[in-house]
């Protein structure tokens, strides 16, 4: 995504091994942040989409952890507009929601989403999935 103002696009190499998660409750962030040390990634916080896509402008990261349901907005919003640019298309992105019906997947899923995990969150699961896209390329879920 290109930067505000004169920035160019973010740079790829510096938020390599980074994970954004987008959550605006406090208790997944530090649950996410405790799941995500445990698999020795580092990540960045975003408590709403602005704050994420101001992340974005500063650093490309490995991988995007995306609440659907946020204050300002919905991530499936900010999944189509990443998967539509050439510079964030290839981030993967791993939807996180409450959102559990089977066609909330799908919706996740058709925007762009990497992967689909439901909440609460399956522990083991989690750590497939993360796994799994950080070893090799975007699969699709």
């Amino acid at each position: 995504m290109s930067g505000a103002g004169s920035r160019g696009p973010a740079d790829p190499a510096r938020g390599r091994g980074r994970v954004l998660v987008v959550d605006d409750h406090e208790l997944n962030l530090k649950l996410l942040e405790r799941l995500l040390e445990r698999e020795g990634r580092e990540m960045r916080a975003a408590d709403s989409l602005a704050a994420a896509e101001r992340a974005l402008a500063e650093e490309q990261p490995a991988m995007i952890v995306l609440d659907l349901n946020l204050p300002d907005g919905s991530g499936l919003e900010l999944t189509r507009k990443l998967k539509s640019q050439p510079d964030t298309a290839s981030i993967p992105i791993v939807a996180c929601t409450a959102a559990v019906m089977p066609a909330d997947e799908d919706r996740a899923l058709e925007a762009g989403c990497d992967a689909f995990l439901a909440k609460p969150i399956d522990l083991h699961r989690f750590s497939e999935v993360i796994s799994s896209i950080l070893a090799g390329p975007p699969r699709r879920r």
